[in-house]
């Protein structure tokens, strides 16, 4: 995995994304003599394991087979529902990311769990 998790200000943890560079940046300093990959990881807010997981990858020349770019491009919500429609109990969501990919919700959906596959789309 790529990504490292950070707070926010609702106490929900977050995953923040590490582009190709930050990885190589991060890599490069435990490189340096005398470095502790623990503190490295600490300062970038980094799991240990994953940033020598990542130094492994780098070794082997598959760092950049490894990260994830971000390839999810949001479009627009376009309502089938007529202007005279009254929301009704049960309803469809349907996504469709710009590669293809789509998701469709029939019925009654909660909002974490909306918020689960939204999440698990922004990690594809």
């Amino acid at each position: 995995m790529d990504t490292s998790v950070v707070a926010t200000s609702e106490g929900r943890p977050v995953r923040r994304m590490r582009s190709l560079a930050e990885k190589q940046a991060i890599v490069a300093e435990t490189r340096v003599p005398g470095a502790s990959v623990a503190g490295v990881a600490r300062r970038h807010g980094v799991n240990a394991n994953l940033l020598f997981n990542w130094r492994r990858l780098q070794q082997r020349g598959l760092l950049e087979a490894h990260t994830r770019t971000p390839s999810a491009r949001w479009l627009p919500v376009i309502s089938t529902l007529g202007a005279a429609s009254a929301p009704t109990a049960e309803g469809c969501i349907e996504i469709e990311r710009a590669d293809g990919t789509k998701v469709r919700i029939v019925g009654v959906v909660e909002r974490e769990a909306l918020r689960s596959v939204l999440e698990a789309l922004s990690l594809r």
